[in-house]
């Protein structure tokens, strides 16, 4: 976070790949993200609001600020990826609105709130999660109504109450 000033410093906003096809699309894809991160300027520990103290301890960064204020520091994917995931919400780009009304929520200046940073961390990886989940019921009932409930119909003489693919040899008995 100490690299991050407000959302132009994260991207040239105006000179994107996506800006080449159309100049009013501007859309910062996650591996551009991350490089310029790495590349930006170290401009300062980021501080807790209310305390004034750096965020986890001054041990921390004493520890970690010679290290981190180098150019090219070694900064983790994860680490990265969740500050992305902040404003992308599951997507692989970022657009310029998004970055700046979430960055607005959990820094300002110097100062990093972490409990904010934290929700919308959880609102980025959340909807992530719930895509995957949608998924995965929608291929559950369809694997289901087009293959499971034809066989116990056919074979088996049970109806679990997807249509009426496959006859059964007499009364079917339901199971719901």
């Amino acid at each position: 976070m100490g690299r991050i000033q407000g959302y132009q410093s994260i991207a040239d906003w105006r000179n994107l790949p996506s800006t080449e096809r159309s100049p009013n699309v501007m859309w910062l894809p996650r591996d551009m993200f991350k490089e310029n991160i790495r590349k930006a300027k170290f401009m300062g520990w980021p501080v807790d609001p209310v305390t004034g103290q750096p965020i986890g301890g001054l041990e921390l960064e004493k520890a970690e600020k010679a290290r981190i204020s180098k150019s090219n520091p070694t900064i983790g994917d994860a680490a990265l990826d969740a500050v992305f995931d902040t404003w992308a919400w599951g997507a692989s780009i970022a657009t310029p609105d998004k970055v700046e009304s979430t960055l607005a929520l959990y820094k300002n200046g110097n100062s990093f709130n972490i409990d904010e940073f934290v929700g919308a961390a959880i609102r980025g990886r959340a909807v992530t999660g719930l895509g995957a989940l949608t998924f995965i019921v929608i291929q559950v009932v369809a694997y289901g109504t087009l293959f499971i409930a034809p066989f116990l119909r056919v074979f088996f003489d049970i109806d679990i109450g997807f249509g009426q693919l496959g006859d059964c040899d007499g009364v079917c008995k339901t199971l719901f």
